[in-house]
């Protein structure tokens, strides 16, 4: 690379990622059978994990950070839109709930995005014009 690392990528005979490699570590990625990924190894060690409901709708993904399990929830509503994320961060040993914030979002009649509720904040608002323009 630019920096002087050395980087390899190694794919299936489909495409997908499956191993890299960056300066001697090395990451194995993981797919379902709808070849979705679902999981990441790094040093042989859970990394990364993504979850999917029914429809295929990514739901959240999860990582270790220094032992404690950080994971980011997605909802969506009947159309397929985002409507919500919910940050979590859960005690190693006890699983109990030590952090959280969500953010809930809307969209106006033609179905584009116009409002971002942060937790108990206010609402951002916005207008869209015409094809879709921000104002």
């Amino acid at each position: 690379g630019f920096d002087g690392r050395t980087q390899r990528y190694h794919h299936d005979l489909t495409g997908k990622l499956i191993r890299s490699e960056d300066e001697g570590l090395v990451t194995h990625w993981h797919y379902d059978e709808a070849d979705r990924i679902t999981h990441r190894t790094v040093k042989g060690e859970p990394a990364e994990q993504w979850q999917y409901d029914e429809r295929g709708w990514l739901t959240q993904i999860s990582h270790l950070s220094e032992g404690h399990r950080v994971t980011v929830h997605y909802g969506y509503d009947e159309k397929g839109r985002l409507t919500g994320e919910r940050q979590t961060v859960h005690h190693p040993q006890t699983e109990a709930l030590l952090w959280q914030h969500e953010t809930r979002h809307a969209y106006n009649a033609q179905g584009l995005a116009n409002r971002c509720i942060p937790d108990s904040l206010p609402a951002v608002e916005w207008l869209t014009y015409g094809s879709g323009w921000l104002a």
